[in-house]
């Protein structure tokens, strides 16, 4: 967002943590104050929430409203929109870094602090790292997985271990809610990250989501965050408005980089047992359940991959894990300059 000046001052962070999440989810936003009047807004959903209801991007205007965000956006305009998946699953969730001729680094391997959200800098270790590793099998013309294995012993070396080992089970500690996540905070905070337990057990965010049947019909505590956000043009938006405003443009003859290995799931039994929950964890209208009387819900999927912010949320958070998210053709997506 571009705001009047005077709101915030540049490098001022702020976070919040809950509202407008319910007890039953996961989340938080951030508001950092950048040079030239410009501030860096969003809000981070945890795919685990129980309801396939609820919508991020509705999250996202909800929050906007809250009258101290709304104070400080308005008579400002959004200049740019996007969506990210993030690798909260901590260090227990890291997989190997390393094999024959590859190394993975950043947001791919997960290095990421949950707790502060933040990972620029673990990239940038990260990457240091991995060129030293390279340099060294570039050295010997060797990229086998026994050379590359050094790269991995350089993270658990390095203080990326050290910073990730603190906060190793904090997400975890959120399973069963809000409050019992804080009190597990606390405890982590006062035992080096240790907590209750040495390992919490995780289990992946997709299977917490409940079957329609198994949730109230108009949503109970979380009726306010379902649906899709009408937006008022102004200070909320639409998704369509929000996709906008992320620059993305794909060419609209390649083969669809997003692959749904089953449409029959989708149209007999997803539409049914979870509601099609794609149309509303996308925060960017890729998929639609349009009217088709030969479906045998009426209902069948459509894809829209031009829209897509690449994000890969559908890939994780599908209660049927049927999507595979593949890289389109290169030179397409959002244009995130200047986030």
């Amino acid at each position: 967002w571009e705001v009047p000046s005077g709101r915030i001052a540049p490098g001022e962070v702020i976070y919040t943590m809950g509202w407008p999440l319910t007890t039953k989810e996961y989340g938080g936003a951030w508001i950092y104050g950048g040079k030239d009047n410009v501030v860096s807004l969003g809000f981070v959903t945890g795919l685990d929430y129980p309801d396939p209801r609820l919508d991020p991007q509705r999250v996202l205007q909800d929050f906007k409203q809250h009258p101290l965000v709304a104070k400080l956006l308005e008579g400002g305009k959004m200049i740019r929109y996007g969506a990210k998946s993030l690798p909260y699953g901590g260090w227990w969730a890291i997989p190997p870094v390393a094999g024959d001729g590859w190394m993975i680094l950043g947001d791919s391997a997960g290095f990421l602090n949950s707790q502060r959200l933040k990972g620029i800098h673990l990239a940038i270790k990260s990457g240091m790292l991995a060129a030293e590793t390279a340099f060294e099998a570039l050295a010997k013309d060797d990229a086998s997985k026994t050379m590359l294995a050094g790269y991995q012993q350089r993270v658990e070396k390095s203080w990326i271990k050290d910073e990730l080992w603190k906060v190793r089970n904090f997400h975890q500690g959120f399973e069963n809610g809000f409050w019992a996540g804080m009190f597990h905070a606390g405890v982590q905070q006062f035992t080096g990250g240790r907590g209750l337990w040495a390992r919490y057990e995780g289990t992946p965010g997709y299977k917490r989501m409940k079957p329609l049947a198994e949730l109230p019909a108009d949503g109970g505590a979380e009726a306010h965050l379902i649906g899709p956000a009408k937006g008022d043009g102004k200070l909320t938006f639409d998704k369509l408005t929000d996709l906008y405003h992320s620059g993305t443009k794909h060419e609209e003859d390649q083969p669809a980089h997003l692959i749904i290995h089953d449409t029959n799931i989708c149209e007999q039994r997803c539409v049914k047992e979870f509601g099609s929950p794609c149309q509303n964890f996308c925060p960017a209208n890729v998929y639609e359940m349009v009217d088709d009387e030969s479906a045998p819900n009426g209902k069948r999927i459509s894809l829209n991959p031009s829209n897509c912010v690449h994000c890969k949320t559908c890939d994780i958070q599908d209660p049927y894990q049927i999507i595979t998210w593949v890289p389109p053709e290169g030179g397409g997506g959002p244009n995130y300059d200047g986030m």
